[in-house]
C-alpha cells in the first residue's frame, strides 16, 4: 500500500482497493462484501464519534475517532481456514484472536458452507441481493474500539516536537 501520510481517506482507499485485488478477478459478489464491510465500520464509528472524541481528548489531536477502523477486524478474501490436516476454502475469513470466522456470500447454504460448519468453523453467510451484512456479524465486529487505549494503525503518525521529552 502507498504510505500517504495524514490522509486516512486515501489510507483507507488503498486498504480496500488491496483487498479488493485479493478477491479474484471474477469475484463481484467478494468485491461488494469488502465495500459493504468498510461502509459498516465507518458508520459504526460515525454513530460512537462523540464517544470516541472524548475518549482520544487526552491525546492532543495525535488521533482521530476514524482512526479506529484500523483496530476492525481485517478481512481475508478466498482466505482458507486450517482445519485438522485440511485447509477449507471461504469467501472472506476473519481472525477474532480465538476462532476463524468464515464469510459465504450466496443466497442458500453451499457445500463449502457445510463442511466448514461441519469442521466446527463459525460461518456467517451473507445474502448476496442485500449485501446486509451489519446486522448478522458477532459481538466481536461490533464494539472494535471498546477495550483499546489507542487506535491500531498500519501507518505511523509522526509525533510533533515537545510532545515527547528525550
Amino acid at each position: 500500500m502507498p504510505l500517504v501520510i495524514g490522509d486516512h481517506a486515501a489510507r483507507v482507499a488503498a486498504a480496500i482497493d488491496w483487498l479488493t485485488g485479493l478477491c479474484g478477478d471474477y469475484a463481484p459478489l467478494r468485491r461488494q462484501f469488502i465495500a459493504a464491510y468498510f461502509s459498516v465500520i465507518a458508520t459504526k464509528l460515525e454513530a460512537h464519534r462523540v464517544d470516541l472524541v472524548e475518549q482520544l481528548n487526552r491525546y492532543d489531536g495525535l488521533y482521530a475517532p476514524e482512526d479506529f477502523l484500523w483496530s476492525a477486524l481485517m478481512p481475508l478474501p478466498r482466505g482458507w481456514v486450517p482445519v485438522g490436516d485440511q485447509l477449507l476454502p471461504a469467501d472472506v475469513v476473519f481472525w477474532d484472536g480465538v476462532q476463524p470466522i468464515a464469510i459465504e456470500i450466496a443466497p442458500r447454504t453451499t457445500a463449502r458452507q457445510s463442511a466448514l460448519e461441519a469442521a466446527g468453523v463459525l460461518v456467517l453467510r451473507i445474502e448476496p441481493d442485500t449485501m446486509n451484512i451489519g446486522p448478522s456479524l458477532p459481538d466481536s465486529f461490533q464494539h472494535f474500539w471498546q477495550g483499546q487505549i489507542l487506535p491500531s494503525s498500519p501507518f505511523r503518525r509522526p509525533i510533533p516536537l515537545g510532545v515527547i521529552a528525550a
